[in-house]
């Protein structure tokens, strides 16, 4: 009697348990759907669509042989300095300007339009006017990167990290603003962690960071974005929940922290 009565408990435990176990799946689930739910009504997303063409327009097209100048050397030079490629067509009153890079495609714009506007194209005139475009896209950088910050309150960033942060502003995945794109994942990020009562200035820190090494210069440097953005911040002292963040957000690596976990469904 007692081993029945023994194994007949067993049974009942044995399904208690699976019952308990299924219901606590059910309910964790749920709970999830919830906070990322909540999350998601509280952030308002933009897009912007992504494109390596600016479309520069002109008053007439007698401009166009002032800008290809003598024998095209005008045209060469502004190339030469800027990085990108003009396409001088029959198109009327339109040249297009071309480069996958969008921080010299904005230099290139900017410098065309204020030699057009002062009428003097030459080589030396552009080399000047071009170099002082690039040092006010490097201030309109550092600028983007020190609003984002304040406007997240993260507190303290060194300063190399904040001038890549700005550098997003100029880049684009999926048709998305890079920026634009890390500030959504880090208010997402900081919304679900303070739905768990986690360190919201941690998990806001490593939402905007997590795709840092897209403003780096992968083509002059060997490895993913994920790897170039996790080293970086490595070396400019970053702490390790933000640095497993980064590391793990495409699966690279294991999540270690929760802030991980946070950041890969943010960025989803």
């Amino acid at each position: 009697l007692i081993d029945s009565l023994r194994d007949q408990a067993r049974l009942d435990a044995a399904s208690y348990i699976n019952e308990v176990m299924d219901q606590a799946k059910l309910d964790a689930n749920a709970q999830a759907k919830k906070i990322v739910i909540q999350t998601i009504q509280r952030v308002a997303t933009e897009t912007a669509i992504e494109n390596s063409v600016s479309v520069f327009h002109i008053d007439n097209d007698e401009v166009k042989g002032r800008i290809i100048g003598r024998e095209g050397r005008n045209i060469r030079c502004f190339e030469q300095a800027t990085g990108v490629e003009l396409n001088i067509d029959d198109t009327p009153d339109l040249i297009t300007i071309t480069c996958f890079n969008p921080v010299r495609r904005e230099v290139a714009r900017l410098a065309l339009e204020h030699l057009i506007r002062d009428g003097r194209i030459q080589p030396g005139r552009i080399e000047d006017v071009v170099k002082k475009y690039q040092n006010e896209i490097d201030q309109e950088i550092m600028k983007a990167g020190e609003e984002a910050i304040f406007k997240l309150g993260i507190g303290r960033i060194d300063r190399e990290i904040v001038k890549l942060i700005g550098t997003l502003k100029y880049r684009y995945s999926y048709g998305q603003n890079a920026l634009q794109h890390s500030m959504e994942v880090a208010y997402i990020a900081g919304c679900m962690a303070a739905e768990l009562g986690l360190n919201q200035q941690i998990a806001k820190r490593a939402g905007l960071l997590h795709d840092i090494g897209k403003a780096l210069n992968i083509e002059q440097q060997d490895g993913s974005h994920v790897e170039l953005g996790y080293k970086f911040c490595k070396k400019h002292g970053e702490k390790e929940i933000v640095l497993n963040a980064i590391h793990s957000h495409h699966g690279d690596v294991e999540p270690k922290f929760l802030t991980s976990h946070l950041v890969i469904a943010a960025d989803t």
